[in-house]
């Protein structure tokens, strides 16, 4: 190889070296220009701007010659480039950037090299006109610079470089220059723009996914914030209404008490036992409104637990629909209970709670209706070896609802009908059972017609159980076998122990009391009661405190302790039977339960 050619290759090896250096460093430049942008939007493109008119100017010094003379042109291609890469701001930095060394050779009185300065200018205009085009297309053929462009733009590039050969030097030199210039333009224009666009996708792509990151991170500590504060508010929502069904139960286990204290004594005339009855009657209306809004309240935070147990399901029904006779019957008012010929015997479920879906749509369809009756039919839809799919409805024949009112009857705080009707509810009945429904697995819905009744129906799956419950007695005792037994009741409220002393007093126990945990603790000490009643929520030390204590005493280990909660909460519950006690009842008490649970922890024989 002769010594032109051996400078041509490294006039070439050296321009590479120059573009790939420019490869190299356009993503770390628009990484450190990046922060700028916030201040200044054109910061990027202006850097990848100064990035290319340097690798231009540094080009431009190293021209590269075929043999006879001819320039091969490529150098101006990454100016070409900086339009569709980087917009105006790139090209008016390449463009100002690359002219420097032919401003330095007029400053220093040489003469600048008009070939390179036309070439500069032309190539910068082509660039950024075909950038214009792309943005400027029909809206379906918009789009950035591809991989198909890149062979046009370095067409562009070289006859830039030949246009201003072509002033200065003549048609001859054009044609010696052509294939040259186009055969070093379009592969420089190629592998250059091929990896720049790369390097630009990858940087975009990188940057999307750290703005995504910081979005994610930015929306999670978001996110985290109000769940702490959602978590705050259920805490204290929580507490309120544990707090506020402590409050309310305390006095309904006095007013209750007395009332089914009364309802025992035979000495009453009718109308005392009746205005006893209506007492009962009236407590336990406001302890079901009660018990619904707490229910409300665990089902909206996920709480509610089920308690299935074996049900005979015709005893159970028919129990349920002697309830509300007596209100039916009142009215005027047929009442009917249809079970179907198939129906299981045994089932298992949760008997409080189908009890208070079934007493909320059969009460509501006494309540709506002024004539005819009420009807509870139930069928089976489906029936296998371990389980069978039960249809509960609840039909009437009252005032009935408009189609308008149907898609919200089961949201909560509405009710549907005349005003003179509402009366008497919270509008919670069915938004509670239907959510009972739900967490039962079960589906429920109405079909209605205005002025001629309503039925509302529930489906259920439930299993199918072979061993029957056993049937809860109800106590009418008037004493017990044995020994006279001490039992210490230990509560904060003066008339919640005046009522359970009353009611063991009546059937022979010798009562003593205490005000508080502490005081409990000293008084069992003291008197070595048979059984301690324990509320759970007391001022001073509460009752799963003190019945620890108690346990803790050589001679009180195994003295039984009835743990009482008005809390209405799983939580008491378990707080107390960890701390030792040996069962818990809830609040307001109900005296027959009482008695019974006392019979079994003191293992008595009844009388009466």
């Amino acid at each position: 190889m002769d010594l032109f050619w051996q400078i041509t290759v490294v006039e070439f090896l050296l321009n590479v070296a120059v573009f790939a250096v420019a490869v190299i460093l356009y993503t770390p430049l628009r990484l450190l220009a990046a922060p700028l942008t916030y201040r200044w939007p054109p910061a990027e493109r202006s850097a990848v701007g100064l990035l290319f008119g340097t690798a231009t100017a540094a080009a431009l010094s190293l021209p590269v010659h075929l043999e006879g003379g001819a320039p091969v042109g490529c150098q101006t291609v990454l100016l070409a480039l900086a339009g569709p890469l980087g917009g105006l701001p790139a090209v008016l930095c390449a463009g100002l950037l690359s002219l420097i060394p032919q401003l330095l050779r007029l400053a220093q009185g040489h003469a600048a090299d008009t070939v390179a300065v036309a070439s500069l200018l032309v190539s910068a205009v082509a660039g950024l006109a075909f950038q214009q085009a792309l943005i400027r297309a029909p809206q379906p053929h918009r789009r950035g610079v591809g991989y198909l462009h890149l062979p046009l733009l370095g067409v562009l590039s070289a006859v830039g470089g030949l246009s201003a050969l072509w002033f200065t030097a003549g048609p001859a030199a054009v044609l010696a220059s052509l294939a040259p210039a186009l055969l070093s333009s379009i592969p420089a224009a190629v592998v250059l723009g091929t990896l720049l666009l790369h390097e630009k996708r990858r940087y975009e792509a990188e940057r999307a996914l750290r703005e995504s990151e910081a979005r994610l991170v930015h929306q999670a500590a978001d996110l985290a914030v109000a769940r702490d504060a959602a978590e705050t508010a259920s805490r204290a929502k929580s507490a309120f209404l544990a707090n506020m069904s402590h409050e309310l139960r305390t006095p309904l286990n006095a007013i209750l008490g007395y009332a089914q204290l009364l309802g025992r004594d035979a000495s009453l005339g009718e109308r005392q036992a009746k205005a006893a009855r209506v007492i009962q009657q009236s407590g336990e209306h406001l302890l079901m409104l009660i018990t619904d809004v707490l229910d409300l309240s665990k089902i909206e935070a996920g709480k509610l637990e089920l308690s299935p147990a074996a049900i005979g399901l015709e005893p159970f029904l028919a129990g349920i629909l002697d309830i509300v006779r007596v209100r039916a019957e009142a009215k005027d008012l047929a009442c009917a209970f249809t079970p179907a010929a198939d129906l299981p015997r045994l089932v298992r479920a949760d008997e409080r709670r189908l009890r208070q879906v079934l007493l909320n749509l059969l009460g509501n369809a006494v309540k709506f209706t002024e004539r005819g009756g009420v009807e509870l039919r139930v069928s089976v839809v489906s029936r296998g070896a371990a389980e069978a799919r039960l249809r509960f409805e609840v039909e009437d024949t009252g005032i009935g609802i408009a189609a308008a009112e149907l898609r919200s009857i089961f949201d909560p705080f509405e009710q549907a009908g005349e005003p003179r009707h509402r009366s008497g509810g919270t509008g919670l009945g069915l938004s509670i059972s239907r959510e009972l429904v739900h967490v039962m697995n079960g589906e429920i819905g109405v079909e209605s017609e205005p002025g001629r009744g309503s039925c509302f129906w529930f489906e259920l799956t439930l299993p199918l159980e072979e061993t029957a419950p056993v049937a809860p007695m109800r106590s009418r005792f008037v004493g017990y076998r044995g020994p006279r037994r001490k039992i210490l009741v230990v509560d904060d409220v003066a008339a919640n122990r005046a009522v359970l002393a009353d009611a063991l007093g009546a059937v022979g126990f010798q009562v003593c009391e205490a005000a508080d945990g502490r005081e409990g603790v000293e008084q069992a000490k003291a008197t070595r009661p048979d059984l301690i009643l324990m509320d759970i929520r007391m001022p001073v030390m509460d009752g799963a405190a003190a019945t620890h204590q108690i346990r803790q005493h050589p001679g009180l280990q195994y003295t039984p302790v009835l743990g009482l909660s008005a809390g209405a909460d799983a939580e008491d519950v378990s707080v107390s039977l960890a701390a030792g006690a040996s069962a818990v009842l809830e609040k307001p008490i109900d005296v027959d339960r009482l008695l019974l649970e006392v019979g079994r922890l003191l293992r008595l024989s009844w009388t009466g």
